[in-house]
């Protein structure tokens, strides 16, 4: 279970999150809601530690941890998507298995690009590629920042899906967008301004 306590981090002296307590559990979907520069990716960010906040705690009590996937599209610019992939995995202790990473690109319909560096995608299909990073290491929290834009219909439609299935296999997403008209079973709706729970 994920808990948050007092979480405070500030820019300049001007607060963005102040005295933040949350929590969720394993199997959950949050959605995070916020207008621009209200403090989401912001929040992301201090949960995934690649921020330093003020003052709180924040625990990950579970065996595989988080995956944070940011709002930019890519990593490694020059890398296939593989090629991406199999740095990712050296770099979070995770043996890449090449029949799940096929059987991704497949579900994902990137199949087609699996040999153009990332530099060369949509937009639309490096969202893709984030996904498709989420299906092949272990976790179980997937941070991800606007998972939803610069997507079609049908890749909202993919990763609808797909979300719902982490969350059938007891994995818990918490994710920003500005969209929220999305089918997913989700289980909290936080609005960061002040981070009261509204569903």
């Amino acid at each position: 279970m994920l808990t948050v306590d007092n979480l405070s981090k500030s820019f300049s002296n001007t607060p963005i999150l102040k005295n933040v307590n949350f929590s969720l559990e394993l199997g959950k979907i949050c959605l995070i809601i916020g207008n621009n520069g209200s403090g989401k990716t912001t929040f992301l960010k201090c949960l995934s530690g690649l921020m330093n906040y003020e003052s709180g705690t924040i625990n990950f009590n579970t065996n595989n941890g988080y995956l944070f996937l940011s709002d930019k599209l890519n990593i490694f610019g020059d890398l296939t998507i593989e090629e991406n992939l199999k740095v990712l995995s050296i770099y979070h202790n995770h043996t890449f298995d090449q029949s799940v990473f096929n059987e991704s690109l497949a579900i994902l319909n990137i199949k087609q690009f699996k040999d153009l560096p990332l530099k060369f995608l949509s937009r639309g299909n490096l969202q893709r590629n984030k996904l498709c990073i989420a299906m092949n290491l272990n976790w179980d929290y997937l941070l991800i920042d606007e998972p939803f834009s610069n997507l079609d219909k049908d890749g909202v439609k993919i990763f609808n899906e797909l979300f719902n299935n982490f969350k059938l296999k007891n994995k818990s997403i918490i994710f920003s967008t500005h969209q929220n008209d999305n089918k997913l079973s989700i289980d909290k709706v936080i609005s960061v301004e002040d981070f009261k729970e509204i569903k």
